[in-house]
Protein backbone atom coordinates (compact mmCIF):
# COMPACT_ATOMS: atom_id res chain seq x y z
CA UNK A 1 0.00 0.00 0.00
CA UNK A 2 2.90 2.26 0.94
CA UNK A 3 4.66 1.51 -2.22
CA UNK A 4 1.19 2.07 -4.28
CA UNK A 5 0.85 5.44 -2.35
CA UNK A 6 4.63 6.45 -3.05
CA UNK A 7 3.75 5.78 -7.46
CA UNK A 8 0.66 7.98 -6.96
CA UNK A 9 2.64 10.86 -5.26
CA UNK A 10 5.52 10.21 -7.55
CA UNK A 11 3.08 10.78 -10.47
CA UNK A 12 1.33 13.91 -9.05
CA UNK A 13 4.41 15.60 -8.67
CA UNK A 14 5.39 15.02 -12.31
CA UNK A 15 2.20 16.33 -13.52
CA UNK A 16 2.73 19.57 -11.13
CA UNK A 17 6.38 20.11 -12.52
CA UNK A 18 4.80 20.79 -15.97
CA UNK A 19 2.94 23.59 -14.95
CA UNK A 20 5.57 25.48 -12.91
CA UNK A 21 7.07 28.13 -14.87
CA UNK A 22 10.33 28.29 -15.53
CA UNK A 23 10.79 24.27 -15.01
CA UNK A 24 11.40 23.63 -18.95
CA UNK A 25 8.01 21.25 -18.95
CA UNK A 26 4.51 22.04 -20.93
CA UNK A 27 3.10 24.48 -22.82
CA UNK A 28 5.69 27.27 -23.02
CA UNK A 29 5.05 30.98 -24.87
CA UNK A 30 5.76 31.22 -28.28
CA UNK A 31 8.81 32.87 -29.10
CA UNK A 32 8.43 35.72 -31.83
CA UNK A 33 12.04 36.74 -33.68
CA UNK A 34 11.31 40.59 -34.48
CA UNK A 35 13.84 42.57 -36.07
CA UNK A 36 13.80 46.45 -34.91
CA UNK A 37 16.05 49.66 -36.27
CA UNK A 38 18.61 50.17 -33.21
CA UNK A 39 18.35 53.26 -31.19
CA UNK A 40 19.61 54.85 -28.75
CA UNK A 41 16.63 56.48 -27.38
CA UNK A 42 15.30 52.64 -26.08
CA UNK A 43 18.09 51.66 -23.22
CA UNK A 44 17.04 48.54 -22.19
CA UNK A 45 14.53 46.50 -24.65
CA UNK A 46 13.85 43.85 -21.79
CA UNK A 47 11.99 46.04 -19.53
CA UNK A 48 10.69 48.44 -21.82
CA UNK A 49 7.27 49.21 -21.13
CA UNK A 50 5.60 48.29 -24.42
CA UNK A 51 7.17 45.51 -25.15
CA UNK A 52 6.17 43.70 -21.78
CA UNK A 53 3.00 45.31 -22.06
CA UNK A 54 3.16 43.56 -25.61
CA UNK A 55 4.14 40.01 -24.11
CA UNK A 56 1.54 40.32 -21.09
CA UNK A 57 -1.44 41.08 -23.88
CA UNK A 58 -0.50 37.92 -26.13
CA UNK A 59 1.39 35.53 -24.71
CA UNK A 60 3.99 35.86 -26.75
CA UNK A 61 7.77 35.86 -25.57
CA UNK A 62 9.37 38.80 -28.05
CA UNK A 63 13.03 38.29 -29.40
CA UNK A 64 14.09 41.59 -30.27
CA UNK A 65 16.94 41.68 -33.08
CA UNK A 66 18.31 45.20 -32.79
CA UNK A 67 19.09 46.33 -36.93
CA UNK A 68 22.93 48.13 -37.17
CA UNK A 69 21.96 48.52 -40.70
CA UNK A 70 21.04 52.27 -41.50
CA UNK A 71 20.10 51.75 -44.81
CA UNK A 72 16.38 49.75 -44.38
CA UNK A 73 16.46 48.64 -48.10
CA UNK A 74 20.17 46.91 -47.92
CA UNK A 75 18.81 45.37 -44.50
CA UNK A 76 15.66 43.59 -46.50
CA UNK A 77 18.67 42.54 -49.09
CA UNK A 78 20.84 41.09 -46.39
CA UNK A 79 17.70 39.31 -44.98
CA UNK A 80 15.95 37.75 -47.89
CA UNK A 81 19.47 36.74 -49.33
CA UNK A 82 20.15 34.97 -45.31
CA UNK A 83 18.45 32.47 -43.53
CA UNK A 84 18.19 34.83 -40.66
CA UNK A 85 15.59 33.23 -38.20
CA UNK A 86 13.41 36.69 -37.84
CA UNK A 87 9.54 36.27 -38.09
CA UNK A 88 8.40 40.21 -38.63
CA UNK A 89 10.56 43.12 -38.77
CA UNK A 90 9.30 46.82 -38.21
CA UNK A 91 9.61 50.39 -39.48
CA UNK A 92 10.05 53.34 -38.31
CA UNK A 93 11.70 56.92 -38.52
CA UNK A 94 14.41 56.58 -40.88
CA UNK A 95 14.63 53.21 -41.34
CA UNK A 96 11.45 52.66 -43.61
CA UNK A 97 11.94 51.27 -47.37
CA UNK A 98 11.72 53.35 -50.47
CA UNK A 99 9.14 53.27 -53.33
CA UNK A 100 8.19 49.99 -54.20
CA UNK A 101 10.66 48.14 -52.79
CA UNK A 102 7.95 45.95 -50.42
CA UNK A 103 6.43 45.08 -53.47
CA UNK A 104 8.89 43.75 -54.92
CA UNK A 105 9.44 40.92 -52.38
CA UNK A 106 6.25 40.31 -51.91
CA UNK A 107 6.05 39.50 -56.26
CA UNK A 108 9.11 36.96 -55.09
CA UNK A 109 7.42 35.64 -52.64
CA UNK A 110 9.30 36.70 -49.30
CA UNK A 111 7.20 38.69 -47.73
CA UNK A 112 3.57 37.05 -46.27
CA UNK A 113 0.32 39.73 -46.92
CA UNK A 114 -2.62 38.43 -44.45
CA UNK A 115 -5.49 39.18 -46.41
CA UNK A 116 -3.43 40.29 -49.34
CA UNK A 117 -2.71 43.55 -48.18
CA UNK A 118 -0.65 45.70 -45.95
CA UNK A 119 -2.46 46.04 -43.08
CA UNK A 120 0.09 46.60 -40.70
CA UNK A 121 0.68 50.57 -41.39
CA UNK A 122 1.47 53.54 -38.68
CA UNK A 123 -1.15 56.08 -37.97
CA UNK A 124 -0.65 58.88 -35.31
CA UNK A 125 3.06 58.60 -34.72
CA UNK A 126 3.66 61.93 -37.12
CA UNK A 127 1.89 65.32 -36.36
CA UNK A 128 -1.25 65.72 -37.67
CA UNK A 129 -0.98 66.13 -41.68
CA UNK A 130 -0.99 70.15 -42.85
CA UNK A 131 0.77 72.12 -44.84
CA UNK A 132 3.84 70.02 -46.68
CA UNK A 133 5.92 72.52 -45.94
CA UNK A 134 6.35 75.02 -43.42
CA UNK A 135 9.18 78.43 -43.57
CA UNK A 136 10.71 78.90 -40.57
CA UNK A 137 13.25 82.36 -39.72
CA UNK A 138 15.47 83.80 -37.30
CA UNK A 139 13.32 85.23 -34.57
CA UNK A 140 16.86 86.39 -33.05
CA UNK A 141 18.29 88.08 -36.19
CA UNK A 142 15.18 89.76 -36.86
CA UNK A 143 15.15 91.61 -33.61
CA UNK A 144 18.96 92.34 -33.91
CA UNK A 145 18.12 94.25 -37.00
CA UNK A 146 14.91 95.61 -36.29
CA UNK A 147 12.93 94.03 -38.65
CA UNK A 148 9.56 92.08 -39.05
CA UNK A 149 8.63 88.92 -40.07
CA UNK A 150 8.06 89.37 -43.38
CA UNK A 151 4.66 89.12 -45.14
CA UNK A 152 5.57 89.33 -49.19
CA UNK A 153 8.69 87.72 -50.95
CA UNK A 154 9.62 91.33 -51.65
CA UNK A 155 9.83 91.67 -47.71
CA UNK A 156 11.27 88.17 -47.51
CA UNK A 157 14.15 89.34 -50.36
CA UNK A 158 14.72 92.41 -48.35
CA UNK A 159 15.28 90.13 -44.56
CA UNK A 160 17.55 87.71 -46.59
CA UNK A 161 19.66 90.59 -47.64
CA UNK A 162 19.61 92.35 -44.29
CA UNK A 163 20.70 88.52 -43.09
CA UNK A 164 23.79 88.32 -45.45
CA UNK A 165 25.65 91.90 -44.86
CA UNK A 166 24.05 93.33 -41.33
CA UNK A 167 25.99 90.66 -39.51
CA UNK A 168 22.71 89.51 -37.47
CA UNK A 169 25.06 87.06 -34.91
CA UNK A 170 27.30 89.36 -34.12
CA UNK A 171 30.67 88.04 -34.66
CA UNK A 172 31.99 90.15 -37.02
CA UNK A 173 32.47 87.96 -39.71
CA UNK A 174 30.33 87.50 -42.76
CA UNK A 175 29.43 83.43 -42.47
CA UNK A 176 25.61 83.97 -42.25
CA UNK A 177 23.91 81.58 -44.56
CA UNK A 178 20.58 83.63 -45.32
CA UNK A 179 18.23 80.67 -46.61
CA UNK A 180 19.47 77.61 -46.47
CA UNK A 181 17.93 73.84 -47.58
CA UNK A 182 18.18 70.45 -49.04
CA UNK A 183 16.93 68.84 -51.76
CA UNK A 184 16.75 65.44 -50.21
CA UNK A 185 13.08 65.71 -49.44
CA UNK A 186 10.63 68.59 -50.95
CA UNK A 187 9.43 69.78 -47.77
CA UNK A 188 13.58 70.57 -46.61
CA UNK A 189 13.69 72.63 -50.42
CA UNK A 190 12.24 76.13 -50.16
CA UNK A 191 11.98 76.26 -53.88
CA UNK A 192 9.41 74.40 -53.22
CA UNK A 193 7.74 76.79 -50.67
CA UNK A 194 8.30 79.72 -52.45
CA UNK A 195 6.58 78.96 -55.79
CA UNK A 196 3.40 78.63 -53.74
CA UNK A 197 3.73 82.82 -53.84
CA UNK A 198 3.34 82.45 -57.30
CA UNK A 199 1.29 79.39 -58.71
CA UNK A 200 -0.34 76.34 -57.35
CA UNK A 201 1.82 73.63 -56.33
CA UNK A 202 1.30 70.16 -55.57
CA UNK A 203 3.74 67.66 -53.30
CA UNK A 204 3.81 65.00 -56.74
CA UNK A 205 6.47 67.03 -58.26
CA UNK A 206 4.03 66.48 -61.34
CA UNK A 207 2.79 70.06 -60.73
CA UNK A 208 -0.56 69.38 -62.54
CA UNK A 209 -4.26 70.88 -61.46
CA UNK A 210 -6.96 68.23 -61.03
CA UNK A 211 -8.18 69.08 -64.10
CA UNK A 212 -4.62 67.73 -65.74
CA UNK A 213 -3.12 71.69 -66.57
CA UNK A 214 0.17 71.54 -66.25
CA UNK A 215 1.30 74.11 -63.83
CA UNK A 216 4.88 73.87 -65.15
CA UNK A 217 3.74 75.54 -68.49
CA UNK A 218 2.11 78.12 -66.19
CA UNK A 219 3.92 82.02 -66.50
CA UNK A 220 3.25 82.48 -62.93
CA UNK A 221 5.33 79.38 -62.50
CA UNK A 222 7.99 80.92 -64.46
CA UNK A 223 7.92 84.27 -62.21
CA UNK A 224 8.81 81.96 -59.58
CA UNK A 225 11.75 80.35 -60.92
CA UNK A 226 12.79 84.00 -62.01
CA UNK A 227 12.56 84.64 -58.19
CA UNK A 228 14.14 81.79 -56.73
CA UNK A 229 17.09 82.33 -59.41
CA UNK A 230 17.55 85.71 -58.38
CA UNK A 231 17.86 84.56 -54.40
CA UNK A 232 20.86 82.42 -55.25
CA UNK A 233 22.49 84.90 -57.88
CA UNK A 234 22.49 87.28 -55.27
CA UNK A 235 24.06 84.45 -52.70
CA UNK A 236 20.98 84.81 -50.58
CA UNK A 237 19.85 81.06 -51.34
CA UNK A 238 22.83 78.44 -50.01
CA UNK A 239 24.50 77.86 -53.19
CA UNK A 240 25.08 74.61 -52.05
CA UNK A 241 21.74 73.63 -51.45
CA UNK A 242 21.23 71.03 -54.60
CA UNK A 243 24.02 68.96 -53.09
CA UNK A 244 23.05 69.43 -49.61
CA UNK A 245 22.26 66.35 -47.65
CA UNK A 246 19.40 66.34 -44.77
CA UNK A 247 22.42 65.39 -42.31
CA UNK A 248 23.95 68.59 -43.25
CA UNK A 249 21.21 70.91 -43.51
CA UNK A 250 20.80 69.99 -39.48
CA UNK A 251 24.37 70.14 -38.61
CA UNK A 252 24.21 73.89 -40.08
CA UNK A 253 20.97 75.05 -38.11
CA UNK A 254 21.82 72.97 -34.82
CA UNK A 255 25.55 74.37 -35.16
CA UNK A 256 26.10 76.49 -31.61
CA UNK A 257 26.65 79.83 -33.11
CA UNK A 258 23.62 80.54 -35.41
CA UNK A 259 24.62 80.95 -39.04
CA UNK A 260 21.19 80.32 -40.30
CA UNK A 261 18.84 82.63 -41.08
CA UNK A 262 15.58 80.24 -42.43
CA UNK A 263 14.97 77.38 -43.88
CA UNK A 264 11.80 75.16 -44.63
CA UNK A 265 10.40 71.48 -43.53
CA UNK A 266 7.23 69.87 -42.30
CA UNK A 267 7.90 69.58 -38.75
CA UNK A 268 10.72 71.55 -36.82
CA UNK A 269 12.25 68.93 -35.69
CA UNK A 270 12.69 67.54 -38.93
CA UNK A 271 15.68 69.58 -39.05
CA UNK A 272 16.43 70.75 -35.42
CA UNK A 273 17.48 68.31 -32.75
CA UNK A 274 14.72 67.72 -29.84
CA UNK A 275 16.93 67.92 -27.59
CA UNK A 276 18.11 71.23 -28.57
CA UNK A 277 15.94 73.78 -26.88
CA UNK A 278 17.81 76.69 -27.47
CA UNK A 279 17.77 76.24 -31.30
CA UNK A 280 14.02 75.57 -30.96
CA UNK A 281 13.81 78.67 -30.06
CA UNK A 282 15.41 81.06 -32.00
CA UNK A 283 12.88 80.17 -34.95
CA UNK A 284 9.59 80.96 -35.52
CA UNK A 285 6.75 79.80 -37.94
CA UNK A 286 6.26 82.32 -41.18
CA UNK A 287 2.70 82.21 -43.02
CA UNK A 288 2.68 81.34 -46.13
CA UNK A 289 4.43 84.67 -48.57
CA UNK A 290 2.23 86.70 -50.61
CA UNK A 291 3.63 86.87 -54.09
CA UNK A 292 3.49 89.44 -56.88
CA UNK A 293 0.03 88.83 -57.75
CA UNK A 294 -1.32 88.13 -54.44
CA UNK A 295 -1.19 84.70 -53.98
CA UNK A 296 -0.01 82.89 -51.14
CA UNK A 297 -0.86 78.96 -51.18
CA UNK A 298 0.48 76.82 -48.49
CA UNK A 299 2.11 73.60 -50.16
CA UNK A 300 -0.88 70.19 -49.87
CA UNK A 301 1.19 67.21 -47.67
CA UNK A 302 1.98 63.95 -49.48
CA UNK A 303 -0.29 61.58 -48.33
CA UNK A 304 1.83 58.65 -48.06
CA UNK A 305 0.70 55.20 -46.74
CA UNK A 306 3.50 54.33 -44.19
CA UNK A 307 3.80 50.21 -43.35
CA UNK A 308 4.92 49.32 -39.85
CA UNK A 309 5.45 46.01 -39.84
CA UNK A 310 5.51 42.88 -42.53
CA UNK A 311 5.73 39.11 -42.02
CA UNK A 312 8.27 37.12 -43.37
CA UNK A 313 6.63 34.46 -45.60
CA UNK A 314 9.48 31.96 -44.56
CA UNK A 315 8.23 32.39 -41.19
CA UNK A 316 6.85 29.29 -39.41
CA UNK A 317 5.00 31.43 -36.80
CA UNK A 318 2.25 33.50 -39.07
CA UNK A 319 -0.33 33.38 -36.45
CA UNK A 320 1.38 34.35 -33.81
CA UNK A 321 3.17 36.70 -35.60
CA UNK A 322 -0.22 38.52 -36.57
CA UNK A 323 -1.69 38.44 -33.37
CA UNK A 324 1.42 40.44 -32.47
CA UNK A 325 0.58 42.60 -35.29
CA UNK A 326 -2.80 43.22 -34.53
CA UNK A 327 -2.45 43.94 -30.91
CA UNK A 328 0.13 47.03 -31.73
CA UNK A 329 -2.78 48.40 -34.50
CA UNK A 330 -5.51 48.41 -31.25
CA UNK A 331 -6.39 51.46 -29.66
CA UNK A 332 -4.57 50.57 -26.31
CA UNK A 333 -1.70 49.84 -27.43
CA UNK A 334 -1.66 52.00 -30.19
CA UNK A 335 -2.20 54.98 -27.41
CA UNK A 336 0.95 53.36 -25.70
CA UNK A 337 3.26 53.74 -29.11
CA UNK A 338 2.70 56.85 -29.18
CA UNK A 339 2.20 58.85 -25.65
CA UNK A 340 4.07 56.55 -23.46
CA UNK A 341 2.42 54.53 -20.01
CA UNK A 342 -1.01 55.72 -19.25
CA UNK A 343 -1.57 57.18 -16.11
CA UNK A 344 2.14 58.39 -15.60
CA UNK A 345 3.18 60.02 -19.65
CA UNK A 346 -0.29 60.55 -20.42
CA UNK A 347 -3.69 60.68 -19.11
CA UNK A 348 -7.81 60.98 -20.74
CA UNK A 349 -8.45 64.38 -20.67
CA UNK A 350 -12.12 65.85 -19.34
CA UNK A 351 -12.54 67.97 -22.68
CA UNK A 352 -12.69 71.23 -20.62
CA UNK A 353 -9.30 71.94 -22.39
CA UNK A 354 -8.71 72.94 -25.89
CA UNK A 355 -6.13 71.16 -27.58
CA UNK A 356 -2.80 72.78 -29.20
CA UNK A 357 -4.73 71.97 -32.51
CA UNK A 358 -7.89 74.26 -31.31
CA UNK A 359 -10.17 71.49 -30.81
CA UNK A 360 -11.51 69.97 -27.45
CA UNK A 361 -8.73 68.01 -25.63
CA UNK A 362 -8.96 64.00 -25.48
CA UNK A 363 -4.97 63.48 -24.01
CA UNK A 364 -3.49 65.90 -21.28
CA UNK A 365 0.32 64.75 -22.03
CA UNK A 366 2.50 64.74 -18.36
CA UNK A 367 5.42 63.35 -19.67
CA UNK A 368 6.66 64.18 -23.21
CA UNK A 369 8.78 61.40 -24.68
CA UNK A 370 8.68 61.82 -28.16
CA UNK A 371 11.41 61.29 -30.01
CA UNK A 372 13.65 61.41 -26.66
CA UNK A 373 15.57 58.30 -24.60
CA UNK A 374 13.00 56.76 -22.43
CA UNK A 375 11.86 53.23 -22.37
CA UNK A 376 8.12 53.32 -22.50
CA UNK A 377 7.85 52.90 -26.31
CA UNK A 378 9.81 52.44 -29.34
CA UNK A 379 9.78 55.51 -30.26
CA UNK A 380 7.42 55.39 -33.55
CA UNK A 381 8.72 52.45 -34.53
CA UNK A 382 6.34 49.41 -35.57
CA UNK A 383 2.21 49.17 -36.74
CA UNK A 384 -0.18 51.32 -35.23
CA UNK A 385 -3.75 52.90 -35.62
CA UNK A 386 -4.25 56.41 -33.48
CA UNK A 387 -7.60 57.25 -33.62
CA UNK A 388 -8.14 61.08 -34.69
CA UNK A 389 -9.83 62.12 -31.90
CA UNK A 390 -6.72 61.48 -30.00
CA UNK A 391 -4.06 63.28 -32.38
CA UNK A 392 -6.15 66.70 -33.03
CA UNK A 393 -7.28 66.28 -29.09
CA UNK A 394 -3.20 66.70 -27.51
CA UNK A 395 -3.39 69.11 -24.54
CA UNK A 396 0.31 70.30 -23.80
CA UNK A 397 0.97 71.91 -20.33
CA UNK A 398 4.82 71.98 -21.06
CA UNK A 399 6.82 75.11 -22.75
CA UNK A 400 5.76 76.62 -25.95
CA UNK A 401 8.86 76.19 -27.21
CA UNK A 402 8.00 71.94 -27.06
CA UNK A 403 8.18 70.66 -30.85
CA UNK A 404 4.47 69.56 -31.57
CA UNK A 405 3.04 72.83 -29.81
CA UNK A 406 5.78 74.72 -32.51
CA UNK A 407 4.21 72.16 -35.52
CA UNK A 408 0.50 73.16 -34.06
CA UNK A 409 0.42 76.75 -34.59
CA UNK A 410 2.40 76.84 -37.72
CA UNK A 411 0.16 74.50 -39.04
CA UNK A 412 -2.97 76.39 -37.90
CA UNK A 413 -0.79 79.49 -40.19
CA UNK A 414 -1.22 77.40 -42.76
CA UNK A 415 -4.44 76.09 -43.21
CA UNK A 416 -6.27 79.03 -45.23
CA UNK A 417 -3.86 79.02 -47.52
CA UNK A 418 -4.39 75.48 -49.18
CA UNK A 419 -5.66 75.74 -53.30
CA UNK A 420 -8.86 73.77 -53.18
CA UNK A 421 -8.14 71.16 -55.96
CA UNK A 422 -11.23 70.45 -57.99
CA UNK A 423 -11.41 67.09 -57.80
CA UNK A 424 -8.36 64.46 -57.30
CA UNK A 425 -4.48 65.34 -58.02
CA UNK A 426 -3.36 63.01 -60.61
CA UNK A 427 -1.02 60.32 -59.49
CA UNK A 428 2.79 60.52 -59.79
CA UNK A 429 4.25 60.86 -63.16
CA UNK A 430 8.05 59.14 -62.42
CA UNK A 431 9.24 60.32 -65.50
CA UNK A 432 7.67 64.15 -65.44
CA UNK A 433 8.37 64.81 -61.87
CA UNK A 434 12.18 64.03 -62.94
CA UNK A 435 12.11 66.12 -65.93
CA UNK A 436 10.43 68.70 -63.89
CA UNK A 437 13.04 68.96 -61.04
CA UNK A 438 15.81 68.10 -62.77
CA UNK A 439 14.72 71.64 -64.89
CA UNK A 440 13.93 73.01 -61.55
CA UNK A 441 17.36 73.13 -60.52
CA UNK A 442 18.91 74.46 -63.88
CA UNK A 443 16.83 77.31 -63.96
CA UNK A 444 17.15 78.51 -60.56
CA UNK A 445 21.26 77.65 -60.05
CA UNK A 446 21.50 79.58 -63.98
CA UNK A 447 23.23 76.22 -65.78
CA UNK A 448 19.58 77.64 -67.89
CA UNK A 449 18.49 80.89 -68.58
CA UNK A 450 14.73 81.48 -67.64
CA UNK A 451 15.27 84.08 -69.51
CA UNK A 452 15.64 82.62 -72.74
CA UNK A 453 12.18 82.20 -74.58
CA UNK A 454 13.83 79.53 -76.83
CA UNK A 455 14.71 77.38 -73.75
CA UNK A 456 11.49 78.02 -71.87
CA UNK A 457 9.64 76.62 -75.12
CA UNK A 458 12.23 73.78 -75.49
CA UNK A 459 11.51 72.62 -71.61
CA UNK A 460 7.47 72.95 -72.20
CA UNK A 461 7.84 71.19 -75.46
CA UNK A 462 9.65 68.28 -73.24
CA UNK A 463 7.17 67.94 -70.61
CA UNK A 464 4.22 67.64 -72.99
CA UNK A 465 6.16 65.17 -75.16
CA UNK A 466 6.15 63.01 -71.95
CA UNK A 467 2.56 63.41 -71.28
CA UNK A 468 1.92 62.35 -74.66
Amino acid sequence: MNRKICKLLTIFLAISLLYIPGCGFGPQPEILNVAIPYSDNIPDIDTNYYINYLEEKTGIDIVVSFVKIESCDEYLKVLFDSRAEIDVVLFGGSFVPGDGVLEGYVSSGDIYLPDGEFKYVSEGWDAPAGAGTVLWINKEWLVNLGMEIPETTGEFEAVLEAFKTGDPNGNGIRDEIPLAGSADEYDLNPMEFLMGSFAVNDPYHSRMTADGKGIWADPAYRDGLEYCNGLYEKGLMDKGIFDCSHAQLSEMVNSPLPIVGAFTSSSICDVIYRGNPEVMDRYVYVPPLAGPNGISYAMIPENKTKIGAIILSRSERKEAAQLLLDTMMSEEASLIARFGEPGVDWDYSDGKDISIYMTPSTVTVKNYIRDAVQNKNLNGVGPMAVPEKYIYGVTWNGPDSDAEYVDARAQMAYIGCFAEPDGELPARNAELSEYLDRHMIAFVSGEEDILSDSIWTEYVSGAEEILH
